[in-house]
């Protein structure tokens, strides 16, 4: 009869299935999560009969996306309170509730958190459900006398389950390269979510000091057309009582209507500085900001630390700073793990299930009893590997240290610029104390200045240009003394950002324990 082929040679019909589970620390995504409306997305009709635009010359006709755009209509945001008057802190716990930005860093470092975690879970074992079912039938000829054969007809049905595991036990150091970087990825997360924060508090504190300025200068224009219309009135007094001429009645005149037009033009740029800080904060400029008033923001008179203290407060400090170095760290990793590709690899491997068969003969018509087999299967060992030849090797090992050496030289790079930003802002805030402390003293004069010779004017003992030269020069001391005030906020703003000392947090406290009304 000679040997029969074994059953696994001979299947016709076969179904298999198999199932894999695997164990990682991240843990299973959640399944049909979806941000967006329905609504959002095109019907599938639409997408498949969409094409490029016929011609260049010609605009592209877009199809119905009413519903396509809904995802950017306005969400609900945190709205400014119409009663309250801002004061910096407020208008920074604002903005970090409100700008998108800071969500955006946030979710960059969630995801800088989610890729550290999926390195970490190298470390364990994978394990593997296999199953595996099959129902094969083979007729195999037989021959039954010298004159007449048959066939063996043979029937089976397995189902074998089995686990599997893979435990990675040496690799010279992949795993532990790959978390460190994947861990300093995330420390440069962190702190470039800390860095957008203060970059959002410099944004506004800069559009808040600005605001105020705009304002001020409008009490400025104010007072200064206050005081033309009193030049007019004082001249056309004079004029009735013979006193004075024409022409200084229309000089006059003029000088008031232009300190009204300078009014206007002034107050036109309010409504700009409302929407840059609106837009500097995360909210739509809908509703007016009612900030504190100009002269309540208290001026630094000096500054207690020395340029090298805030160089060395900027190095230490300063969140971006902090993240190129962590980047750096990075790169240094990288370079660790290519180079062990050329290392091998030593896994456990492991695994134990069962064979569950039934299997029926009929030979020439008679059916043999139906035989069945529950036996366990299992198996362990070592799997070493090796790679002898990779040509990608080296290539990717190149990589990882051009990629190092351009972030060390971006570090450098970015630690000679805050040291000058330092340097400039210090020289800046210096220059603007001692230029506020002239600036008040030219106002002073200048008021001085305009009394006495408005004085005079009334006895007759000046003329009307002399009035008006006082006047206009008084209104431009206050423009000055007004500019330098802002001058000095920002750069002593600047000079702390450039430090490292514009953190939200410990601007709050700060603002709130030295920025009173004297």
């Amino acid at each position: 009869m000679g040997t029969h082929p074994s059953l696994s040679s001979v299947r016709i019909r076969s179904l298999h299935f198999r199932c894999l589970a695997l164990l990682v620390v991240a843990g299973l995504p959640a399944a049909g999560a979806n941000s967006f409306p329905t609504s959002s997305v095109l019907p599938s009709e639409v997408l498949h009969n969409l094409e490029a635009p016929a011609a260049p010359e010609h605009p592209w006709s877009p199809p119905d996306l009413g519903g396509f755009a809904s995802v950017l209509k306005l969400k609900a945001e945190p709205a400014a309170d119409t009663q309250l008057e801002y004061d910096l802190p407020a208008l920074i716990d604002l903005a970090e509730s409100s700008n998108p930005e800071t969500k955006v860093a946030w979710d960059h470092a969630k995801a800088a958190a989610a890729a550290a975690g999926l390195a970490q879970s190298e470390y364990y074992p994978v394990l593997a459900l296999r199953a595996s079912g099959d129902s094969a039938r083979a007729p195999v000829p037989l021959p039954l006398t010298p004159n007449a054969g048959g066939f063996m007809d043979v029937r089976e049905q397995t189902f074998e389950p089995v686990a599997e595991l893979e435990w990675v036990l040496l690799d010279f150091g992949r795993r532990q390269s790959g978390v460190a970087a994947a861990k300093n990825r995330l420390l440069a997360a962190n702190l470039g979510f800390n860095a957008q924060h203060e970059a959002i508090v410099f944004q506004v504190q800069g559009a808040f000091y600005e605001l105020t300025k705009v304002r001020g200068r409008i009490d400025v224009a104010q007072s200064s057309l206050a005081s033309a219309v009193k030049v007019q009135e004082a001249a056309e007094t004079r004029f009735r009582n013979g006193l004075a001429t024409a022409p200084d009645v229309s000089l006059a005149r003029q000088q008031a209507i232009q300190a009204a037009f300078e009014l206007e033009e002034v107050q036109a740029k309010e409504r700009d500085a409302e929407v840059v800080l609106a837009d500097r904060i995360g909210i739509t400029p809908t509703v007016p900001l009612r900030v504190v008033d100009f002269s309540k923001l208290a001026i630094p008179t000096n500054l207690e630390d020395t340029v090298e203290q805030f160089i060395d407060r900027s190095l230490a400090q300063r969140p971006d700073l902090l993240a190129k170095v962590a980047i750096l760290r990075e790169k240094e990793a990288e370079v660790r793990r290519a180079g062990t590709a050329y290392y091998p690899t030593l896994a456990f491997q492991g695994e134990g299930g069962g064979a569950f068969e039934r299997s029926r003969l009929d030979v020439g018509g008679n059916s043999l009893p139906t035989d069945y087999t529950r036996q366990p299967t299992w198996g362990v060992g070592l799997a070493l590997t090796w790679p002898l030849f990779d040509g990608s090797r080296k290539h990717k090992v190149e990589l990882a240290k051009a990629e190092r050496a351009a972030a060390e030289q971006d570090l450098n790079d970015a630690r000679n610029q805050a040291v000058s930003q330092v340097w400039q802002t210090y020289t800046d805030t210096k220059l603007a104390i001692r230029r506020l402390d002239v600036a008040v003293a030219l106002v002073a004069a200048s008021e001085k200045s305009y009394q006495q010779t408005f004085e005079s004017y009334q006895n007759g003992l000046s003329s009307l240009v002399d009035v008006l030269t006082a006047r206009r020069e008084l209104s431009q001391a206050h423009y000055a003394q007004l500019d330098t005030r802002a001058t000095l906020l920002e750069s002593t703003a600047a000079l702390a950002f450039a430090s490292g000392d514009l953190g939200p947090q410990l601007l709050k406290r700060t603002y709130r324990d030295t920025h009173t009304a004297p």
